[in-house]
């Protein structure tokens, strides 16, 4: 048997001591009652007098009642032999460049037809390949993302909640929808670690799968020491190279609302007055790869991207289902509370009528 919340224990220390200490003191405050109120004699005519035992039982039962109290906090559970469940022992972070360029046309007519993400972006591509690539091969290991442009933004935490993944990629990860203008390709890693160490084991493997079209507004040096910090790390880099190596322009229509204002009645975004175009910068994405020892893909078609082999070295071990007992020391303090409220000092129904048959006894005397 083991706890969940071990800590609560403690409170066996205060607890139950307290509780004996507070009824003895109560038990005390009664007889100094009894006292000021009159004579004994007179008082114990029509009252059971104090009965030291059996407020000594009841403070007992009453200290029983939280000392299970706080076991049943404590949360005890055992092994349960009947049911394993898979731990995974590998967490993955997706960075997702969100910039302008992004919203690209390069993969217009490509996009299968059972994907939401169906408009034909680059940005699709990219959350097309995580939720029918990625996802289904991670299994019980756990998946974060981290979208950038000018900044870093983590849009979701290492999890295994596939469903809070999809809410993200349907809803939240948009064009734009990380701070700033441009392509800060090292803040995205930077954040990326950072997660690591907030919430990944130190044994567990690490992967990290860029979806970039190129593009670093940090500069080489810095980028330099984003793959000695993943070599150091044994972090291992697969980079998704994303779009055309011939300029594309971005329809205004599939940017931010803000810019769909600000570009009002024109088809394609400017810049100084000129349309802007867009293509795939490989010389960052390759130096990125080669200098961390990573992984380099560049996807013409959705078939170009294959994690399964990646997927396939991810170790899953097992571990024993458990069964929580608090219920059982929860519902025994409730038996002794129940039991310690009964145990007072009261008169009973017995004496009651006994007393009351006396006094109709002394009352016909003084008739007579």
């Amino acid at each position: 048997m083991h706890f969940h919340t071990p800590t609560v224990l403690w409170l066996l220390l205060v607890l139950p001591p307290l509780v004996v200490g507070l009824l003895a003191l109560a038990f005390k405050r009664k007889e100094q009652l009894r006292h000021i109120y009159g004579s004994e004699q007179l008082i114990s005519r029509d009252s059971r007098p104090l009965n030291r035992r059996r407020h000594q039982l009841r403070a007992g039962v009453v200290a029983l009642a939280f000392g299970l109290l706080v076991l049943a906090l404590s949360r005890p559970t055992i092994d349960s032999g009947s049911v394993e469940f898979p731990q995974g022992t590998t967490d993955v972070v997706v960075l997702v460049d969100v910039s302008r360029s992004m919203a690209a046309l390069d993969y217009k007519g490509k996009m299968p037809s059972s994907t939401p993400f169906n408009h034909g972006t680059r940005l699709d591509m990219a959350r097309c390949l995580i939720m029918s690539d990625v996802v289904p091969a991670l299994g019980a290991n756990r998946l974060g993302i981290v979208t950038f442009a000018g900044e870093a933004f983590p849009m979701a935490f290492l999890t295994q909640d596939v469903s809070a993944v999809d809410w993200v990629q349907k809803r939240a990860m948009t064009v734009n929808s990380a701070p700033g203008e441009g392509s800060g390709l090292v803040k995205a890693f930077k954040l990326a670690f950072k997660l690591y160490d907030l919430d990944s084991d130190p044994s567990h493997r690490k992967v990290i799968i860029l979806f970039s079209d190129g593009g670093n507004d940090d500069g080489l040096d810095d980028l330099s020491k984003v793959t000695e910090e993943l070599r150091a790390r044994g972090i291992d880099l697969v980079v998704v190279a994303l779009g055309k190596l011939t300029p594309s322009p971005i329809p205004v229509a599939e940017l931010p609302q803000s810019d769909q204002w600000k570009f009002s009645g024109q088809e394609f975004y400017q810049e100084n007055g000129e349309t802007a175009t867009s293509q795939l910068d490989e010389n960052v994405l390759r130096l990125l790869a080669n200098r961390s020892g990573g992984r380099y893909m560049r996807i013409a078609e959705p078939s170009d991207f294959s994690f399964a082999s990646i997927a396939n070295r991810f170790e899953m071990k097992w571990r024993r289902g458990q069964k929580e007992m608090f219920i059982y020391p929860l519902l025994l303090s409730l038996i002794c509370f129940a039991a310690g409220w009964f145990l007072d000092e009261e008169v009973s129904r017995r004496q009651a009528k006994g007393g009351a048959s006396q006094g109709n006894k002394s009352g016909s005397a003084r008739e007579e």
